[in-house]
Formats: structure tokens, sequence, C-alpha cells
């Protein structure tokens, strides 16, 4: 599993820190950072997936509803983590699209490294 998690994290790590980099040269530190944050904001959603699929892995086999149930919690979950973390860092006097800019960047290395599926492994 922690393989995975590399796997997933690098590519993550990788276009956060080139799309903070475009920031960087187009509008300054204080957008750059602000990317930054939303690559946070996409690494915690991340790893409440990972959490949640780790514990799925590791119970028993379950009926349909109840493996259904723990999908919406941890769905449920992701989107509390997320909008807390987004009002937080406007809050903060974070830059908007940038904050956007950066989550997004984290979100598509899940897009680039395959599936999600692989993180329970």
């Amino acid at each position: 599993m922690a393989e995975a998690f590399r796997r997933l994290l690098l590519p993550q790590l990788l276009l956060v820190a080139a799309t903070s980099a475009v920031f960087l040269v187009a509008s300054g530190l204080h957008p750059a950072v602000s990317v930054l944050a939303g690559g946070g904001i996409a690494a915690v959603n991340v790893l409440i997936l990972a959490r949640c699929a780790r514990r799925q892995a590791a119970a028993p086999p379950a009926s349909a509803e109840r493996t259904l149930r723990l999908l919406y919690r941890c769905a449920v979950q992701r989107f509390i983590a997320v909008a807390l973390l987004f009002a937080l860092g406007m809050g903060a006097g974070l830059d908007p699209l940038a904050v956007v800019a950066g989550f997004v960047a984290g979100q598509m290395a899940l897009f680039f490294s395959g599936t999600t599926h692989s993180i329970a492994k």
C-alpha cells in the first residue's frame, strides 16, 4: 500500500509544483503559495480516500448495503474536509483562482496515475 501512495503522491507533487511555478512566474509569490495550499487540499482528499480504502480492504466481507454505506460515508467525509479547507483558505486571504488551480492540479494526479483502486492494494 505504501508503494501505491508513493506512485500517487509523486505525480500529485510534481503537478502542483509545476502549476505553482507557472503562477510564480505569471503572477508572483502570493498566488504561487495559494496554488500550494490548493495542492495540500487535494493531498488531504487523497489521504482520506486512502484511509477509507485501507479500512475497507482490512474489513471482513460485508453485505452490499454495508459496503455502499461505507462508500457514502467516505464521500461525505471527503466533501466536508475539502469544503472546510477551501473555506479556511479563502478566509486566510489566499488567491481563490490559484487555490482552485492547485486543487485541480492535485486531483489530476488521480487521473494520470490511473484509477484509485490501486490504493487499496
